[in-house]
């Protein structure tokens, strides 16, 4: 049968592992502060268990202010780590609040007639009221991102300051006796595996998120254009054939007027941020089932499912009057945005996207042929559509 201070051995020992892995995590990119704050929160343990350890050598009411202090701002930090990993605001020493509470409880606890019961009492709860906060922390997450095991983690901690909560009234209820300097309790022993336990999910729920993010960012980097956030060249072209196949869908392709003018004028930092707003407000004004992504430069792609000619057209032109009455900003400069736009009607999906796309070309053309910041359909008799067997642009 396993005795208390065993446990408190194989904990200290099981985080020390934890305390490795989190130093090789961060070495590999000591920018990330979140892993910081983990690797803080893992010496933490470590230390605590190696203070509770050593009752023997110290006199108990070191072990109980200094250790468990330790043991609650350990999980103050793990909430700090998922603040940074999320972009909310924190301050460093929020990492101590909770801690900072229970030693003043440790303090009232003198006056008590049971002092040990109390402050064990307050450790358990002071764990709890930090996992809580971590576990809110998970549940709203970051704004706009979304990662698989993101809720799982907050029911993991959710359930973590559960059983510290559910521990607490133990040391109340059934006293740690001490032989000695040592402390015997059943019930601690017992409850101690089962938190090292939820520790050890804790720190593998930090890694899950972490490579979950990782995962996210590489295919945000394979799919995303990374200046604007729109779909890239392929995505756009691989997602909008799928539509073809699947019904009738109007592509339109667009130009930004005069945009060497604004890169001349307002610099390439003008430049950037004008595809960036541009961007933004496509993203506002299309409908949420449409495809929008960078073809390259300032030419852009939209698919718009089951649209007609009609609803097409009104679609785009008011896409295009909410981009010409907002202003771009760049630094102090503000200035004015406007389009020209080319769209047909996919409605053969024998007919290959890229001879679709030739037709949206020659609207294009044809829009800025008449004086650009507008919005032309295909029609027979622009030009001669593109040869049903040209796949160039899908290739490219």
């Amino acid at each position: 049968m396993l005795d208390l201070l065993t446990v408190v051995t194989y904990n200290a020992i099981v985080n020390f592992a934890l305390v490795i892995i989190a130093t090789v995590a961060w070495l590999r990119n000591p920018r990330q502060k979140e892993m910081i704050h983990w690797l803080l929160a893992a010496w933490f343990m470590v230390i605590g268990a190696a203070f509770t350890s050593m009752t023997e050598a110290l006199p108990y009411n070191i072990m109980g202010y200094i250790g468990g202090s330790i043991y609650v701002a350990l999980t103050g930090f793990m909430r700090l780590g998922f603040k940074e990993f999320y972009g909310q605001p924190y301050q460093l020493r929020e990492a101590f609040y909770v801690s900072a509470v229970v030693c003043v409880g440790f303090a009232l606890a003198e006056l008590a007639q049971d002092p040990a019961s109390i402050r064990i009492t307050l450790i358990y709860l002071g764990s709890a009221a930090n996992l809580a906060l971590a576990a809110i922390v998970l549940w709203h997450a970051k704004p706009g991102e979304w990662l698989p095991s993101g809720r799982l983690a907050a029911a993991v901690y959710a359930i973590y300051a559960a059983a510290n909560a559910a521990t607490a009234p133990l040391a109340i209820l059934y006293p740690v006796q001490f032989v000695g300097r040592v402390p015997i309790s059943d019930w601690m022993t017992y409850t101690s595996m089962l938190l090292l336990i939820f520790n050890l999910m804790s720190f593998l729920m930090a890694m899950v998120l972490k490579l979950e993010r990782s995962g996210e960012v590489q295919r945000q980097l394979a799919e995303r254009d990374g200046l604007t956030g729109l779909l890239n060249r392929r995505m756009f072209l691989q997602q909008t054939t799928i539509r073809l196949q699947t019904g009738a869908a109007a592509i339109a392709v667009l130009d930004l007027d005069h945009f060497k003018r604004i890169n001349d004028t307002f610099g390439h930092k003008g430049g950037d941020d004008a595809l960036i707003q541009f961007s933004s407000c496509m993203s506002d004004s299309l409908p949420p089932d449409s495809i929008l992504g960078r073809l390259g430069g300032e030419e852009f792609g939209i698919c718009l499912p089951g649209r007609d000619q009609a609803s097409a057209q009104n679609i785009l032109d008011a896409a295009l009057q909410a981009l010409s009455s907002m202003d771009i900003v760049s630094g102090h400069h503000r200035f004015r945005l406007t389009f020209s736009c080319g769209f047909a009607i996919m409605r053969d999906a024998s007919r290959s996207l890229d001879a679709w796309m030739a037709d949206a070309d020659l609207a294009l053309y044809a829009a800025k042929d008449g004086g650009r910041n507008r919005v032309i359909a295909h029609s027979p008799h622009l030009l001669p559509t593109m040869d049903d067997t040209d796949t160039s642009r899908l290739s490219a």
